[in-house]
C-alpha cells in the first residue's frame, strides 16, 4: 500500500502525520519505506535524530523529489509492505508524482480559515489525479485541533467545510494541537514510542489509523 501525506499548505502537520504513520505500521510487524519527498527534508533529519539519539532502529528512508519519484518508488515498492509519502505543502512535481502511483492520499487540515481555504485546490489536485490513477481514494481529517475537536464551533465548522469536497472523504477524526507531538518529532520518536506513553495523543494517532486501515479493507 502506497500512502501519500500532502495538502497545499505547509505547518499543517503532515510531516507528524507521515512519521506517525510509519511507525504505526512498522509497529503492526509490517516492512515500511519512507520517502522524504519535501524539499525542507524534515522527515531526513528526524531519521538522523532517530538514529542518533534514539534506542529505535532508524526508518528505511529515501530521499526523492521531482517528476521521475514514481519510479524510483515504484522500483523500491516491491521489497516493502507499505510506503509512505512525505510531500511538501505546495503543487509541486514531486506531490503530482507520488499521486500517480498512490492508493491512500490523507491530509491533515487545521481548522482555520488559511488552511481551509486550500481545501479546494487539494480536491482539484485529487480530481486531476484520479483521472489517472483509478485505484487513488483520498481522505482529510482535523490536525493541530483545539482541546473542543468536533465538539467545539471551529471543529464543527471545519468538518462541514471539509465533508463538501467532492473527491475527498472527510475522516470525523482528530489530532490535537498538542506538544507531546513537537517533543516526540523532535527526539526522532512517534508518540506511539514515547516513555511514559501520553494517552491521549497515543489514543488519537491509533484511532485514525485503525480507521483508515478499516476504510482501506472495506474498499479493497
Amino acid at each position: 500500500m502506497i500512502h501519500v501525506v500532502g495538502g497545499y499548505k505547509g505547518g499543517s502537520g503532515k510531516t507528524t502525520t507521515a512519521t506517525n504513520l510509519a511507525v504505526f505500521l512498522l509497529r503492526q510487524g509490517k516492512r515500511v519505506l519512507y520517502c522524504d519527498g519535501d524539499d525542507q527534508r524534515t522527515a531526513s533529519t528526524f531519521n538522523e535524530v532517530r538514529r542518533d539519539f534514539s534506542d529505535k532502529a532508524p526508518l528505511d528512508l529515501i530521499a526523492l523529489s521531482g517528476a521521475k519519484l514514481h519510479v524510483e518508488l515504484l522500483r523500491l515498492a516491491g521489497g516493502y509492505d507499505d510506503v509512505v509519502i512525505d510531500v511538501g505543502g505546495t503543487d509541486s512535481t514531486s506531490q503530482r508524482a507520488a499521486l500517480a502511483v498512490a492508493d491512500i492520499y490523507l491530509s491533515p487540515f487545521p481548522p482555520r480559515a488559511a488552511d481551509l481555504w486550500t481545501s479546494q485546490k487539494v480536491d482539484d489536485l485529487i480530481a486531476q489525479a484520479q483521472e489517472v490513477n483509478s485505484k487513488l481514494r483520498a481522505y482529510s481529517f482535523l490536525s493541530r485541533s483545539d482541546t473542543y475537536g468536533l465538539s467545539g464551533a471551529a471543529g464543527q465548522n471545519a468538518a462541514a467545510y471539509l465533508g463538501n469536497l467532492a473527491h475527498i472523504t472527510f475522516l470525523p477524526l482528530v489530532i490535537g494541537n498538542r506538544i507531546v507531538f513537537d517533543r516526540a518529532l523532535s527526539l526522532g520518536l512517534s508518540v506511539l514510542e514515547l516513555t511514559p506513553p501520553d494517552v491521549k495523543a497515543t489514543f488519537e494517532v491509533n484511532a485514525l489509523f485503525n480507521h483508515l486501515q478499516l476504510l482501506t479493507r472495506e474498499k479493497a
